[in-house]
């Protein structure tokens, strides 16, 4: 059976659509509230430290978590909220998790975590962003966003990227 060129136009173009759908995408970020909870009054938020405990957050560097950590409290302090350094000054504790995906060699970098030989970083990430009540010791705020990570992580612009990144986190927060 010999191949004709018009049928071999629909798979090339099913080869480009998939090519051309493993793109970068656009970061998404999705929030969920407790709605029976007064934000009216929250104030004073405390940035937990973050558990090396568990996998996630073993896989990325004190330095990274650190920008990370200062990302979200430049945003909380743009917002009017001021970030408390004792628990027991809070109305609200914050914690988050990273999940990373797809490690990739970068060479020597600016901000990759020496620990893995040879400068690698994550190319994707999901930041989960609590806000717990801690009388309740339960979140009753939730940011979750889904994006492409883009520079060497000490770069400007791996430094821009965290600054919106941290905005589009608290762009519901407080809820209305």
């Amino acid at each position: 059976m010999k191949l004709q060129p018009a049928r071999l136009l629909p798979l090339v173009l099913s080869a480009l659509l998939v090519a051309c759908g493993s793109a970068p995408v656009a970061p998404t970020t999705t929030i969920t509230y407790d709605h029976q909870f007064n934000f009216s009054s929250v104030r004073k938020v405390y940035i937990e430290p973050t558990s090396r405990t568990d996998v996630a957050t073993i896989a990325i560097s004190d330095a990274q978590s650190k920008r990370i950590d200062d990302a979200l409290g430049v945003e909380l302090q743009r917002l009017g909220f001021e970030t408390v350094s004792s628990s027991r000054q809070a109305d609200l504790f914050l914690t988050w998790y990273l999940i990373t995906e797809d490690l990739i060699k970068s060479g020597n970098c600016d901000g990759c975590d020496p620990a893995l030989a040879g400068g690698h970083r994550y190319a994707h990430g999901t930041l989960i962003v609590n806000m717990v009540d801690p009388l309740r010791n339960q979140a009753v705020w939730r940011s979750v966003l889904k994006t492409s990570l883009a520079g060497d992580p000490g770069s400007a612009s791996a430094e821009a990227a965290r600054q919106q990144a941290a905005a589009d986190i608290f762009a519901g927060f407080p809820p209305q």
